[in-house]
């Protein structure tokens, strides 16, 4: 009898360990999932942009207004105050104040992630400004079509270091090798190559 009673006493104790892990595991599930929807819906409610898409876009009517003999009207891709995910080549960067604050599935280092910011705000700024002094420049407008190639270049440089098994590490150890993008620098080297064409 005695054995019976300690048996059920351990019984029931055991059942109330069991309900309680149980409730507060129920309740852990809420509080994850209702996290989890309010993450959605913020993201929800951020503006998003097709880089590649705007980049094509902003050539083309740029090339349409010159033969027309219109101004385009210059964008930025990078400089937005407000939370902005722009997808370049399948990967969603995140922007906020100028700056890329993160890559949507890959956990990256502020290092990285400032490194990659100087990148495309450095072409960014670049294309912006070229398309502002572009009014009947020839050398502007070669600048402006030539900084949105590189930004073009550079975003899909950085898509291809996270096509591997461990993409985040990759482009941590990687995108340090990345030189920095100097479209003044590529114009020479296209000026040079048009001469040497045109003397053979």
């Amino acid at each position: 009898m005695k054995f019976y009673l300690c048996a059920m006493k351990i019984a029931k104790q055991t059942l109330f360990i069991f309900l309680v892990i149980t409730s507060i595991s129920s309740t852990s599930i809420q509080v994850l999932a209702q996290n989890l929807n309010k993450q959605a819906v913020s993201f929800e409610n951020v503006d998003r942009i097709n880089g590649n898409h705007m980049i094509e876009r902003l050539g083309d009517e740029f090339i349409k207004n010159r033969k027309k003999g219109k101004l385009s009207k210059p964008e930025y891709f990078i400089n937005r105050e407000n939370l902005t995910i722009i997808t370049f080549n399948g990967l969603d960067y995140l922007i906020k104040n100028n700056r890329v604050i993160g890559i949507q599935g890959l956990a990256l280092s502020t290092e990285v992630l400032a490194q990659i910011t100087q990148k495309l705000v450095l072409l960014d700024s670049a294309q912006y400004s070229y398309s502002e002094k572009s009014d009947n420049d020839f050398q502007n407008e070669r600048l402006f079509l030539l900084s949105l190639k590189m930004l073009s270049t550079t975003t899909r440089d950085i898509a291809a270091l996270t096509k591997t098994n461990n993409p985040s590490l990759n482009l941590e150890t990687k995108v340090v090798k990345m030189r920095l993008p100097n479209v003044d620098k590529s114009q020479e080297t296209l000026t040079a190559q048009s001469l040497v064409q045109l003397a053979k």
